[in-house]
């Protein structure tokens, strides 16, 4: 999915550029725009740029290699710099993401994710074996609904089946359940057997949109432009990570301890020893 969004984005941008560059006849920048053009002159701008990706698809291929690299250097800025304030901002929400947190021990993983991630969905089965195997980790879930408007609905009753204490179950039945939506959602709360008069209240609560507010402003700020994205201790992780990668990334922060959120209060456990 993170793929194809990508792609996407690649292919909009250069033919962006292929409008900028046809525009160019005596044309200010800001004249530069579809509206500008008669639907002729758009239309065969149009075949004029499909032609070229069809003709070129190498340049998509260079466009995503570019892309790859920029992310790569924002997320290495964001390790170096932005790191100390992601854990901060988290602790100070501790009260409203305890419930999410899943499991205990010296280090944690956080991941970014959204019910409607197909590769989400692979990740969770080496979570929890995770989880089973090392009894002194983990797991920080951040709701962070990017793929689809229905995914904002899935984790506000994520976030509702969280203050009645039912998140982990929630969570893994949301997965299992396939396509998320609010009414799967609400589905899923109901086999539950959730208090659903206390979770469609809470659904519509103040307090849940600016928890969801806050969390895509973390997001956005540490670069995390897709989901699933893991940071355990110092490193950012984007991606699918499977079993033997969250263990790696499990026994690097053991090793080497997590410098970005040494200096937290109750972090001490999260130290090298």
């Amino acid at each position: 999915m993170q793929k194809r969004m990508k792609i996407g984005l690649a292919a909009v941008t250069f033919a962006a550029l292929g409008f900028a560059a046809i525009s160019g006849q005596g044309l200010s920048p800001a004249a530069a725009q579809t509206d500008s053009f008669s639907d002729g002159q758009v239309k065969a701008i149009e075949k004029i740029v499909k032609d070229y990706l069809v003709n070129h698809p190498e340049v998509l291929l260079e466009a995503q290699e570019a892309l790859d690299k920029k992310q790569e250097t924002l997320r290495a800025e964001a390790v170096k710099t932005r790191l100390p304030g992601f854990y901060k901002t988290v602790a100070d929400l501790g009260p409203q993401l305890s419930s999410m947190t899943i499991g205990s021990g010296d280090v944690t993983i956080v991941e970014f994710f959204d019910y409607n991630c197909g590769y989400c969905r692979k990740t969770l089965p080496d979570l929890v074996k995770l989880l089973e195997n090392d009894h002194n980790v983990k797991v920080q879930f951040i709701e962070y609904p990017i793929l689809a408007a229905e995914s904002v609905e899935a984790a506000k009753v994520g976030i509702a089946a969280a203050k009645q204490g039912k998140y982990w179950e929630f969570h893994k039945a949301m997965f299992a359940a396939g396509r998320a939506s609010k009414d799967s959602a609400l589905k899923v709360a109901e086999q539950l057997g959730l208090d659903m008069t206390r979770l469609h209240a809470d659904m519509a609560s103040p307090e849940t949109a600016a928890l969801l507010t806050k969390l895509a402003e973390i997001g956005k700020h540490m670069f995390i432009d897709g989901t699933p994205s893991f940071i355990v201790g110092d490193k950012i992780s984007p991606g699918w990570n499977q079993y033997d990668q969250l263990k790696e990334l499990v026994a690097a922060a053991r090793k080497d301890g997590c410098k970005a959120c040494s200096g937290l209060d109750g972090a001490k456990d999260e130290k090298k020893p």
